[in-house]
């Protein structure tokens, strides 16, 4: 069969424009479905321009979507379909919106276990089952919305297939190799997809099977997308040692929390490995936001974690979620007085955004407080809902001035002179990506949106709330 796979281009300007690195789902459902003799190939527009003659060419088109990227999954869909091609969606957006789905596509995977579930649904297409039997499938009968049974978790991680990321058009472009050796998080923080889409338990691959991907991709520079690396930190020792043993010592970069830097054994192994940076899910500086959270992390974690990761020469690049009921006005700018004093390499000023699945969208929806839900704005950089101590526009102006605060000219000029060339690298990055958001048209609008809003400055003096006093 002839198969074509599609992961959207993330939407606009932001933090993901300037990194060269697809999800891993489809290069692993793509390597099992070209093991079993069917033509596969896969789309990412980072790396390639999508050749929709190739796509129309197909049998059978999977898309795979994030909240932020799903809008365009389903123009995606809409055009594949209007071509009689079946069309299939998968990922964590989809995954918890399948009936919204249904309205574009003709089939949604839910869950995970992508692989095995693309094996039975070409079965069935196939007249060989019934979509009855496919666990985790979503579709329509007679008109109906259908969800089959959850799919069972896969137990086993070493079972499934190394990503083929060869399969990728312009895989050539990709500089650093992405490799996942674990899925799930016991933590409950409430805006995370991961624990709904991955659930609470860790599951890991053996340091074996990782050891053999990394050959196996002749791999020069690594970035786990683990969510938490070191959540097994024995088992992180024993790749790092096999990594150190087999030569296979490269700069590679991985999502650890505050508390790797409890283990100094861990940390010189680390170092050791090649590991030159480490990326901080920090959340906040304010510990009533932590608690709000259930980070289960102080602020003292926080100063200690980057003071120790700098004294092994690893750089931090801290996280944050801006927004929260606790976070004051100032929150944003405390976070980026934060971050300069404790020399926090590089940050992102995440906006909190109620994506669908965790508890924190199922709560801000019940109080009414998402006032917009074009998915292309849940990215982190937009306002999709009402604060409770500020209005929706000065939280998205602070961001904007916090970003241009820490990516600063003045910021960039100290980094020039002290010769630190990676970190102005990423810096010239941060400078280019917040200019260029601000300058988009789309961009302007919505700030001019959020103006008028109710609870902004421009609504009230508007209905004659006498207000005027707040300060937009």
């Amino acid at each position: 069969m002839r198969i074509r796979l599609i992961e959207p281009e993330p939407p606009g300007m932001n933090v993901f424009s300037k990194v060269m690195m697809p999800r891993l789902g489809l290069p692993a459902i793509g390597a099992s479905l070209a093991s079993q003799g069917h033509d596969v190939s896969i789309y990412v527009p980072q790396f390639s321009a999508i050749d929709w003659k190739d796509v129309y060419a197909s049998d059978l088109v999977g898309i795979s979507t994030t909240t932020s990227t799903a809008m365009t999954g389903y123009q995606f869909a809409d055009r594949i379909r209007a071509r009689g091609i079946p069309v299939v969606m998968g990922g964590p957006h989809v995954t918890f919106m399948a009936a919204e789905a249904l309205e574009h596509a003709d089939y949604v995977a839910r869950g995970e276990g992508g692989e095995a579930f693309m094996t039975e649904l070409i079965e069935a297409l196939s007249g060989r089952r019934e979509l009855s039997t496919i666990s985790g499938l979503s579709y329509l009968h007679e008109g109906e919305v259908v969800h089959n049974a959850d799919r069972a978790r896969c137990a086993e991680l070493d079972t499934l297939p190394f990503p083929d990321l060869t399969l990728i058009h312009g895989h050539e472009r990709m500089g650093t190799t992405p490799i996942m050796t674990s899925w799930g998080c016991p933590f409950a923080c409430n805006f995370c997809s991961v624990t709904a889409m991955f659930g609470r338990k860790y599951r890991f691959r053996s340091p074996e099977s990782v050891i053999a991907e990394i050959k196996q991709s002749k791999a020069r520079k690594i970035f786990f997308y683990d969510d938490n690396m070191a959540a097994d930190k024995q088992r992180l020792k024993t790749l790092l040692c096999m990594m150190i043993d087999e030569g296979l010592i490269m700069p590679w970069s991985a999502q650890v929390r505050t508390d790797v830097v409890r283990d100094r054994e861990l940390l010189e192994l680390m170092q050791r490995s090649g590991c030159n940076r480490v990326y901080l899910g920090l959340e906040s500086v304010n510990q009533a936001t932590l608690d709000e959270y259930h980070k289960s992390q102080s602020v003292e974690d926080i100063v200690r974690s980057v003071k120790t990761l700098h004294e092994y020469g690893i750089a931090s690049h801290g996280m944050f979620v801006l927004g929260a009921d606790e976070d004051p006005k100032g929150a944003v700018r405390d976070t980026v007085g934060f971050a300069l004093k404790h020399r926090i390499d590089t940050v992102m000023l995440n906006i909190l955004t109620p994506l669908p699945g965790t508890p924190m969208f199922d709560r801000l929806e019940e109080e009414g407080r998402i006032f917009d839900k074009r998915w292309h704005l849940y990215d982190a950089h937009h306002v999709v809902f009402t604060p409770k101590q500020m209005t929706p526009y000065e939280l998205q102006r602070e961001v904007l001035r916090g970003y241009m605060r820490f990516y600063s000219k003045r910021q960039w000029l100290k980094l020039l002179v002290t010769l630190r060339f990676t970190k102005l690298l990423f810096h010239g990055w941060g400078m280019w990506i917040i200019r260029n958001w601000r300058k988009d048209a789309r961009n302007k609008a919505f700030m001019a949106a959020l103006k008028r809003l109710p609870g902004s400055r421009s609504w009230h003096v508007a209905n004659g709330t006498g207000m005027e006093s707040i300060g937009l």
